[in-house]
C-alpha cells in the first residue's frame, strides 16, 4: 500500500512528535509511505520526506495552495490513500482520503465561552472560518478519525451528518521509553520540595498561570514547592488572550518558583520520573499526549475536569475544576496526605496505558483504517 501523509502543518509541539514517530513506525512496515512536511519541520531530511514551502503562507493563500498545488502533487504521486493528519483535507480529493481532526477548541462550547472572548473579534472570525473549512474537509473525506470519543461528539455536535464516518483511534505513547523509574526512583518530596510538572507548548487554553498560582499559594502557607513548565516565556507573547498568563508567569519567574524552557523529547521520560505530581490544567484538548506519558512514567496525575481528560485518564487521575485555584490545591493536598492514593494512581495509570494507549496499538488501528479506506473509490 502506497501512503501519502500531509504533515505540512507540523512545526512544533505534539504534531511534530506524532509525525516523527509515525515516520519511524511506517519505515519498518511493508509498502511505502511518503511524508509532506514544511520547510521548518525540525530535524534532518529523510528519504521518505518531501519538504514543501507552504506552511508560512497566509491562511487564504495557504488554502488556495493546498487546493491547487497540493492537489497536483497528490495526483502526480498517485498514492493508494492520502492521510491528512492536521484538520484540513483536499476537497473532492482525487484519491481515497483519511482526515485526522485534532483541533478541539473550535468545537468546544467550554473553550468558546471561557477562552475565546479574550482573543478579540478577528480571532473569532478566524475560528469561524477554520471551523467551516474543517467541517467541509471532513465531509469531503472518505473517513474521519478523532483521537477521543469526546472529540468525535464535539465535531458531531456541529455537523451531525458526519457521525457515521468518524472513527475513534486514541493516540499512543512510547510505553517502552516512558516507564517508571526502577533504579533510585524519586521518593515524595525527596529533596524537601514538592515538585510539580507541566509538559506542554503554550496556547491560551493551556493555562500555565494556574500552576504558577498553585506554587505561590503552597509557599505562602509554608510548604516548599517548585514548578517545571516546558514552555518558553516568549511563547506567551505570540498569542492574543495570554495577558493573564503572562502576568502570573512573570511573577513566578521573578520569585524563582518556576522553571521554564522547552525540553528535548528524549529527555522527557527522566523529567517525569524526577517530579512528584504531573498537573494538566488545559481546558480543551483532543487527547492530551502528556497525560498518557505521565501515566506511563509512574507519576500521579492531577488534571482539569474535562470530558477528554476523564476519557483518557479514567480512574488513574484526580480531577479539579479547571477555573478554580482552590480546587487544584485541594487535589494537591489529597495527594500530599495519602501515600496509598498516590501509589494506586501510579499503578492504575501504567496499566491503563499498556492496555489502551501504546503507540503500537495506535499505529495498528491507523493502518487498518488506511487499508480499509484505500479500497474505496474516492468521493
Amino acid at each position: 500500500m502506497k501512503i501519502l501523509i500531509n504533515a505540512i502543518s507540523a512545526r512544533m509541539g505534539g504534531i511534530v512528535t506524532y509525525t516523527r514517530n509515525l515516520m519511524d513506525s511506517l519505515a519498518e512496515r511493508s509498502g511505502t509511505a511518503e511524508f509532506a512536511v514544511s520547510q521548518r519541520f525540525p530535524g534532518t531530511d529523510r528519504p521518505n520526506m518531501l519538504r514543501v514551502a507552504a506552511s508560512d503562507l497566509r491562511p487564504a493563500l495557504r488554502l488556495v495552495w493546498e487546493q491547487t498545488q497540493w492537489r497536483r502533487i497528490v495526483s502526480r504521486r498517485k498514492p493508494d490513500v492520502l492521510f491528512s493528519s492536521a484538520n484540513f483535507g483536499l476537497l473532492a480529493c482525487p484519491v481515497p482520503q483519511v482526515l485526522l481532526v485534532r483541533e478541539g477548541g473550535l468545537f468546544d462550547p467550554f473553550y468558546l465561552a471561557n477562552v475565546s472572548p479574550e482573543q478579540g473579534v478577528w480571532s473569532a472570525l478566524q475560528r469561524k472560518a477554520r471551523r467551516r473549512l474543517i467541517i467541509a474537509s471532513a465531509r469531503s473525506a472518505d473517513q474521519v478519525m478523532t483521537p477521543t470519543a469526546a472529540m468525535r461528539d464535539l465535531l458531531s455536535l456541529w455537523a451531525p451528518d458526519l457521525e457515521s464516518k468518524i472513527t475513534v483511534n486514541p493516540y499512543g505513547t512510547m510505553s517502552h521509553s516512558f516507564v517508571p523509574a526502577t533504579e533510585a526512583p524519586r521518593h515524595w518530596r525527596a529533596d524537601g520540595i514538592l515538585r510539580l510538572l507541566y509538559v506542554s507548548v503554550y496556547y491560551p487554553h493551556k493555562r500555565p498561570g494556574l500552576v504558577c498560582q498553585a506554587v505561590e499559594a503552597l509557599i505562602a502557607r509554608g510548604s516548599q514547592a517548585h514548578a517545571t513548565i516546558t514552555m518558553t516565556r516568549r511563547e506567551l507573547d505570540d498569542f492574543q488572550g495570554s495577558a493573564h498568563d503572562r502576568i502570573l508567569v512573570d511573577k513566578a519567574i521573578a520569585a524563582q518558583t518556576v522553571t521554564l524552557g522547552r525540553q528535548p523529547y528524549e529527555s522527557l521520560p527522566a523529567l517525569y520520573q524526577n517530579h512528584d505530581i504531573f498537573i494538566f490544567p488545559s481546558i480543551s484538548e483532543t487527547f492530551g499526549h502528556p497525560m498518557a506519558e505521565a501515566m506511563s512514567s509512574g507519576i500521579p496525575v492531577l488534571a482539569a475536569d474535562t470530558p477528554v481528560n476523564r476519557e483518557v485518564c479514567g480512574d488513574a487521575a484526580l480531577y479539579f475544576d479547571p477555573l478554580s485555584l482552590s480546587s487544584l490545591l485541594d487535589g494537591i493536598d489529597r495527594l500530599e496526605g495519602d501515600p496509598h492514593l498516590r501509589a494506586e494512581l501510579v499503578d492504575r495509570g501504567r496499566k491503563r496505558v499498556l492496555s489502551s494507549y501504546t503507540w503500537e496499538q495506535h499505529v495498528e488501528r491507523l493502518m487498518e483504517i488506511l487499508s480499509d479506506t484505500a479500497q474505496r473509490k474516492p468521493g
